[in-house]
């Protein structure tokens, strides 16, 4: 590993920063451009810690952290994410990621009992002590004509009254579950906006003032979560949603609702996996797909 020059926690050296952005588009595709405008809004996480492998100027390898807070079982705790996992095709092999693994590891452990990762890969980071989370979403029959109301609008969080109203909503943010919940997951969030698709999904509500993320497919609700200072009633929303369907589909903790349920196992590519002694009561688990990192 001599021919590597190896560098953490340098997200305010733009220099070094922006020596990140090209593996981005080398792995996963994405655009440099898209973190340098993420990063001028001022919606670059303060806590994310990138560990890097440099070579000729550019990170090669890479493993982030970041920190957030969440509510299991009505407490808050403090745990740590991973993201960001990525080595260029060309240094592949080397025993890159996993040295860079054991370095973010060390760090978390000294703060953090818990951590949480999103991956396709799950067998890649059950060796660093990662286990799957199974997901479940939540089925309710309910029959809606569909409402007239127009109150739900498409918000544009790429202007700055779209973005400044986001940034509000998710401060005064109620949290949708008491269970399992990101408390102000605003960074992951407005990252997920640069995909088209995702974006069209984001309403706001002007009478009640909260972000209804949800689409109707196939005469079934998918609602994503809820932003906002209150949480309104199922009925509440299902009253503004413009579309008919007959079922509901919930992608977050059902715990505030008073309702009951059918359990589904959420079937997805992409799993959630945990690091640390996770209790909780409630075992039927989601966490909400905006929230995804």
């Amino acid at each position: 590993m001599n021919e590597y020059k190896y560098k953490s926690n340098y997200s305010k050296d733009e220099k070094l920063r922006e020596s990140l952005y090209p593996l981005f588009n080398t792995v996963f595709g994405i655009s440099e451009g898209t973190f340098r405008d993420f990063h001028s809004r001022g919606l670059w996480d303060p806590t994310y810690t990138p560990y890097s492998f440099f070579s000729e100027d550019y990170a090669v390898a890479n493993v982030s952290t970041f920190v957030f807070s969440i509510i299991l079982d009505g407490e808050l705790h403090e745990a740590a994410g991973i993201q960001s996992v990525m080595t260029h095709p060309h240094h592949r092999k080397k025993g890159l990621m996993n040295t860079l693994m054991d370095k973010a590891l060390e760090e978390i452990d000294k703060n953090c009992n818990l951590s949480f990762l999103v991956t396709s890969e799950p067998s890649l980071y059950k060796k660093f002590g990662y286990r799957i989370i199974n997901e479940f979403y939540y089925v309710k029959k309910y029959k809606h004509p569909g409402s007239p109301s127009g109150d739900l609008q498409g918000i544009d969080v790429f202007d700055s009254e779209g973005l400044n109203r986001l940034q509000k909503l998710f401060i005064e943010n109620v949290p949708s579950s008491s269970v399992f919940y990101p408390v102000d997951y605003v960074h992951p969030f407005y990252l997920n906006m640069y995909n088209p698709h995702l974006r069209k999904l984001v309403h706001h509500s002007t009478s009640l003032d909260v972000l209804i993320m949800y689409e109707v497919v196939d005469n079934k609700l998918e609602l994503f979560d809820v932003i906002g200072n209150t949480l309104p009633t199922l009925d509440q929303i299902c009253s503004l949603i413009p579309e008919p369907f007959n079922e509901v589909h919930l992608f977050f903790n059902r715990d505030k609702f008073n309702m009951a349920f059918k359990i589904v196992e959420y079937d997805s590519p992409d799993k959630l996996m945990v690091r640390g002694d996770l209790k909780l009561s409630e075992h039927h688990l989601k966490l909400p797909i905006f929230a995804e990192f």
